[in-house]
């Protein structure tokens, strides 16, 4: 059969017209202009149905190179217009898109690769994981697809498959990012041991990155191994002395090591660097919180209360600090200082019911009375914070004492001689209240 000179004409005529809204495309994809570029691809979209049909009229006499030109142009299209989507972030009609041509040619690499990212940004995770699966059998020594799988299992918090496909990886190639990605999976599996292996390996690679060197401070931290962080600490910032993130994992090591001085330098250093922050703050408040350092403590406290007033363990703190500022009454006479009773009932308010953290707010609650000579009040307070820990065996030599004061010495006497059965002798707490036993048989023999 020949070909006629109609079809032959419309079917040139159809390519001009693909060929100069390909130029048209091309200028809207240059200039960022997605929306252009997808009412562009639209109008094309008709042409290769042209093609097509143009194709099937010219049957066996057709070259079959026309049909394979129409099928790839097809699948260009839909690639393009999955693009703008996705640059749209229009994840799931970028799948649509490109769903709509994979019959055309299921094994095409390109196109699946495609399907899979936007089934990414659509939040089809799983669908993703499952073509860059099938991506990996296509070309098994290809690391991007496994790589691809690695990332949405992490992501997925299927941490054990994450660690599996990572090691697939590395067994091809020592690529740091995915070292450091096993050792994160392993973190979150709670095998600290085995993420310090993994992060031990990038930092021979990169003996200076401090994201990793974080990571494993923050392990070592948890384990309590402060000289270790310390040291790690101290000699990257011999290089980088104004690094913000080793600066404040210095300071907090140096913290919880009880170096307090050092500590305030470290977090100072990191204020003058214009740090700002709730952590810089309530640090400094912290570590002249542990010295008794009241005056000090509390205007730092402050500063990070005033930016996170969330956190009912800060409440607490500067409520305890407050406690120690003195208040007056009118006459003079010291009373209890109304900001820390204001911070220990927003506390209160705030408390998730927990039992240190309730024996500590009554206890501290008890003291504050106590040093104002509110021993009745003092007593119900200690009641309460022995209440919550009964271990804390001192409340009930502190309640003895109230009582002592109040003068109530057969109350004293019965909760000192409850201290002793409860206490350890030769401890400095069993020795004042073996003292305070006998004051008090004297007082209560003289009284009576």
């Amino acid at each position: 059969m020949k070909i006629s000179k109609l079809v032959i004409c419309l079917f040139l005529a159809i390519l001009t017209d693909v060929s100069n809204g390909q130029d048209r495309l091309q200028y809207a994809l240059s200039r960022y202009d997605y929306k252009a570029a997808l009412e562009i691809i639209d109008s094309l979209n008709a042409e290769p149905g042209q093609l097509e049909s143009s194709a099937e009229g010219m049957h066996q006499s057709a070259d079959s190179s026309v049909i394979a030109a129409n099928r790839n142009a097809a699948i260009a299209l839909a690639r393009q217009k999955a693009q703008c989507l996705r640059k749209l972030y229009r994840g799931q009609e970028a799948v649509a898109a490109l769903a709509s041509v994979l019959h055309l040619d299921q094994y095409n690499i390109e196109l699946i690769a495609d399907l899979a990212e936007s089934h990414m940004l659509a939040g089809n995770t799983m669908d993703a994981y499952q073509l860059y699966v099938q991506l990996s059998k296509m070309q098994p020594h290809n690391p991007y697809f496994k790589i691809c799988q690695a990332r949405i299992l992490y992501r997925e918090k299927q941490y054990g498959g994450s660690i599996s496909a990572c090691r697939e990886i590395l067994a091809q190639d020592s690529i740091p990012e995915i070292i450091s990605m096993t050792g994160d999976a392993f973190k979150n599996l709670g095998k600290a041991d085995s993420a310090l292996v993994y992060y031990n390996q990038v930092l021979r690679l990169k003996p200076k990155h401090v994201t990793t060197l974080s990571k494993k401070a923050d392990i070592l931290l948890s384990d309590k191994k402060y000289d270790t962080v310390i040291d790690m600490s101290r000699e990257y910032l011999k290089e980088d002395p104004d690094n913000m993130t080793m600066l404040p994992i210095y300071g907090l090591a140096l913290y919880l090591k009880d170096l307090y001085h050092q500590s305030i330098q470290a977090f100072e250093h990191q204020l003058k660097l214009g740090d700002d922050s709730y952590s810089v703050h309530y640090y400094l408040g912290l570590n002249y919180y542990m010295m008794n350092n009241w005056t000090c403590a509390i205007p730092e406290l402050e500063k990070a209360y005033q930016i996170d007033s969330s956190d009912v363990t800060l409440v607490y703190q500067l409520a305890h600090a407050k406690s120690y500022t003195p208040a007056f009454d009118s006459n003079g006479k010291p009373v209890l200082n109304p900001e820390a009773e204001r911070l220990y009932a927003k506390a209160m308010e705030m408390l998730e019911p927990s039992p240190q953290m309730m024996h500590s707010i009554y206890g501290s609650m008890g003291m504050a009375r106590h040093k104002v000579e509110m021993y009745e009040e003092a007593i119900k307070y200690y009641e309460l914070s022995f209440k919550y820990n009964p271990k804390n065996i001192s409340a009930i030599s502190s309640i003895g004492y109230c009582y002592e004061r109040l003068k109530n010495y057969k109350k004293a006497l019965e909760y000192y001689e409850r201290y002793l059965r409860l206490g350890k002798p030769g401890t400095a707490g069993y020795k004042f209240v073996e003292e305070s036993i006998q004051y008090v048989k004297q007082e209560k023999f003289m009284a009576e």
